[in-house]
């Protein structure tokens, strides 16, 4: 054996001898250095982690390297393969990785970079929830979520468990209205993206800012309001001033370009409907503060009316009738397209004039209100009166004679209305059962006189104090002397002994009468 080899044996045995011998020493230590099994400082929320990286590895981008672990003065550092303290780096122990500061001791507790987090052992936190209280200076106070890599999240959306959450350019987790572009989104207390209906506080007057906080309501009232977010998250919106319909579990919506679930009254048509004086055919009904659907098919009693909503301004006010009050409760049937029934224009008849609902008749004025009483219609060559009810009643459309109808001053009369054909519900002038009627009253001799003459549609009749129509051909007397004389089915005037004179061409003026409401066309 040369010189060289002894040499290189002696000094290959020595180095394995040391590094048995370094071996041992390690099995003897048994602190192994920071603990495998430490929790997260600071508040944790519940969402199932991910699986860890394998032992060995790191975070994405940190650097690998030789050396070992040392425990010196109760704290941990670690060496390199010169024996020099690594400082501000990376290292992993147990498939956990650890921050070295600048004296080369594990950091704990805080924020690396701004970007990674360590616990309270100095293990990087992944895959979880970190609360910040702001107090260190380093992040605002609010919720982060750290990845698999380490890093928190920031500037966008990221889906944790069950939820979407989005996060803004420092990583914290945004809460309450957040917009973006054009879309409106609700992100609750617990930052989780709202889909659904909500029930959130707001203020038309002052818009949710990206990141407030929003207070929940059960129900709405003047500091709330409903909203529905689809399954993106976005709010249902209209994209400018006008209002958005959207179909909701079968049930029809609209939204303001706020996001907000409109209730009420609402002009949400462009434009009238044929025959509509005042723009009632613009306007749907979409219930109270919690419902907000469009009301169709179906009858309401509302003491809030169109004049009284935020869109009166289109309504067209008729001189002779100013609508309905505010606070005066009104009946409305609401027509399956959701526009409430309403006189129009164009009705010359009866039938024209009243909407059929259930087989039944009801008339409503050009406002959509149900009415009652004695109801008068006049349009060019057309005068038409029907009888609805008393005030208390159900509004159905009366027809027959009728005795004891109140007219609008009070006073008790009796009626006759078609009961049947196309003027069915009109009030009679004419001949009906031996009486005569115009405009649906019945005409009567005045009191004390006995007999008197009234011409109706062309024909001279002359009646008693009852109404009845005289027939019998004979000369009749009023207040004691002759003064009319009927004569094959035509009446004249008479001398004072009965005699027949001349035929009677006119009669006295026509009985008046005041109707509960009055509409001209």
């Amino acid at each position: 054996m040369t010189a060289k080899r002894v040499i290189w044996a002696v000094t290959a045995g020595l180095w394995m001898a040391a590094a048995a011998a370094g071996t041992a020493m390690g099995e003897e230590d048994t602190d192994k250095g920071p603990a495998y099994d430490t929790i997260t400082d600071g508040v944790k929320k519940d969402v199932p982690k991910e699986k860890g990286p394998g032992d060995g590895t790191v975070a994405a981008g940190v650097k690998k390297s030789a050396g070992g672990w040392v425990k010196e003065d109760g704290s941990w550092r670690y060496k390199d393969s010169k024996g020099n303290y690594v400082v501000n780096d990376w290292k992993t122990r147990d498939g956990k990785s650890y921050y070295l500061g600048s004296e080369g001791q594990i950091e704990k507790s805080t924020w690396i970079a701004n970007t990674y987090y360590v616990d309270g052992s100095g293990a990087m936190v992944r895959n979880d929830w970190i609360h910040a209280d702001g107090k260190d200076g380093l992040k605002e106070e609010g919720w982060y979520y750290l990845g698999k890599d380490g890093k928190a999240e920031e500037d966008g959306w990221k889906n944790i468990g069950d939820g979407r959450y989005c996060f803004d350019s420092d990583a914290r987790m945004r809460t309450g209205w957040y917009y973006e572009g054009n879309n409106i989104y609700y992100l609750g207390e617990d930052g989780a993206m709202a889909r659904g209906w909500m029930c959130l506080g707001f203020d038309e007057d002052k818009l949710p800012q990206e990141g407030s906080v929003s207070k929940e309501y059960a129900s709405a009232g003047e500091e709330a309001r409903w909203f529905y977010f689809q399954s993106n998250g976005r709010a249902k919106r209209a994209d400018s001033k006008d209002f958005k319909d959207a179909s909701i579990d079968g049930k029809k919506y609209y939204f303001d370009e706020n996001g907000v679930m409109l209730t009420g009254w609402h002009a949400v048509k462009t434009s009238p409907q044929s025959g509509d004086a005042v723009g009632i055919s613009r306007f749907v009904y979409l219930g109270g503060p919690d419902d907000g659907y469009l009301v169709k098919g179906q009858w309401m009693e509302l003491s809030r009316h169109p004049g009284d909503s935020v869109d009166k301004g289109v309504l067209n006010r008729l001189d002779s009738y100013k609508g309905p009050r505010e606070g005066d409760k009104e009946w409305y049937y609401f027509e399956k397209d959701g526009v409430p029934a309403y006189l129009k224009t164009t009705a010359r008849t009866m039938n024209g004039a009243i909407t059929k609902i259930n087989g039944e008749a009801y008339f409503f004025d050009q406002y959509g209100c149900r009415q009652n009483g004695l109801v008068r219609v006049t349009a060019p060559d057309t005068v038409l009166t029907g009888y609805f009810g008393d005030r208390d009643s159900d509004g159905k459309m009366r027809t027959g004679r009728i005795d004891g109808i109140a007219d609008g001053s009070g006073e008790k009369h009796t009626f006759y209305f078609n009961a049947s054909g196309s003027g069915k519900g009109a009030g009679l002038s004419g001949e009906k059962d031996g009486f005569l009627y115009y405009d649906g009253l019945l005409v009567t001799a005045g009191e004390g006189t006995g007999y008197q003459a009234f011409k109706v549609d062309g024909k001279v009749y002359l009646v008693n104090t009852a109404g009845k129509i005289q027939t019998n051909e004979k000369a009749y007397k009023v207040d004691g002397t002759y003064k009319y004389r009927l004569d094959g089915g035509i009446l004249y005037h008479t001398d004072s002994s009965g005699a027949k004179g001349g035929k009677v061409s006119a009669g006295a003026a026509l009985p008046e009468f005041e109707c509960d409401a009055e509409y001209k066309l």
